[in-house]
């Protein structure tokens, strides 16, 4: 199974049900493209919260990995103070995980801390 894939079954397609279902967001699914690579995996809107860029990770072997657009384009975002929240997870088809994650966008944006591998070890403990 390609890692793309693997990430909408077990983080984002979990992920969005429950933003939209249970909570009321209405999130946009970003689909990379030639000019667009590099972005969040979605843009999440709720009448009553901020909006937010989230990028969902699959966590293997205890880490995460950027694509090599991410990794330049992820620093710009931080830079430039675009609140971007990571969404990392071994599988949010368990409630426990995924309510651990939805709660996570109520925190500070985490992206400066995961581009970090130091601190990135960290976060994932």
């Amino acid at each position: 199974m390609s890692v793309q894939k693997e990430e909408t079954i077990k983080i984002v397609k979990p992920l969005v049900t429950y933003m939209e279902r249970a909570k009321g967001w209405h999130v946009e699914n970003i689909h990379g493209s030639q000019f667009q690579e590099g972005l969040p995996d979605l843009y999440a809107m709720h009448p009553k919260y901020s909006p937010k860029w989230i990028e969902c990770k699959v966590i293997r072997n205890g880490n995460i990995s950027f694509t090599p657009a991410q990794k330049r384009k992820f620093p710009i975002f931080v830079a430039n103070n675009v609140p971007t929240w990571v969404i990392a997870g071994y599988d949010l088809r368990d409630s426990l995980e995924l309510h651990r994650a939805y709660q996570s966008l109520f925190k500070e944006p985490n992206l400066g801390y995961f581009l970090n591998p130091i601190t990135r070890k960290l976060w994932l403990q």
